[in-house]
């Protein structure tokens, strides 16, 4: 029995190990994620919100054709990719419709992209890493509510 309960706390700390691995491994691609899909409060940027927001994150040079950002916290993305989602085409769509923004590409001025946004409520479906980490936005599968 001794032998047992030395072994608990070596578990507890191979798991935690084990956890922060797997976060730092996969960190990158959920930060890109974030940088890219993230707006949470939404961003007050006044009539060219599009336009504002992805200059602020680096997707105007050159132009993103399309872009969706995402008002919720980063605990409800996380939460798509567990009990908050359910299995979608290999990814996960949230049970719930969350709050977006999505920002297409209408033509350039000068230098300048010109979007159209489109504020919604929108099933969204994400890619997964490891059932906890969302690292890719699946644009052409979410879907607004009707």
């Amino acid at each position: 029995m001794g032998v047992l309960k030395g072994t608990g706390p070596l578990f507890l700390a191979l798991l935690v190990a084990c956890l922060l691995l797997c976060a730092s491994t996969h960190g990158p691609r959920y930060q890109k994620f974030l940088r890219q899909h993230l707006d949470n409060p939404r961003t007050n940027a006044g009539r060219d919100y599009c336009w504002a927001m992805m200059q602020r994150r680096g997707m105007a040079r050159p132009c993103k054709d399309i872009n969706t950002f995402i008002h919720a916290s980063r605990a409800q993305l996380r939460s798509v990719c567990g009990d908050g989602g359910t299995p979608y085409q290999g990814m996960r769509r949230s049970k719930r419709p969350l709050a977006v923004t999505t920002c297409e590409l209408r033509r350039m001025q000068g230098a300048r992209c010109i979007y159209r946004s489109h504020a919604a409520s929108r099933y969204i479906v994400i890619g997964c890493v490891h059932g906890m980490w969302p690292v890719q936005y699946n644009e052409k599968t979410s879907f607004f509510i009707t």
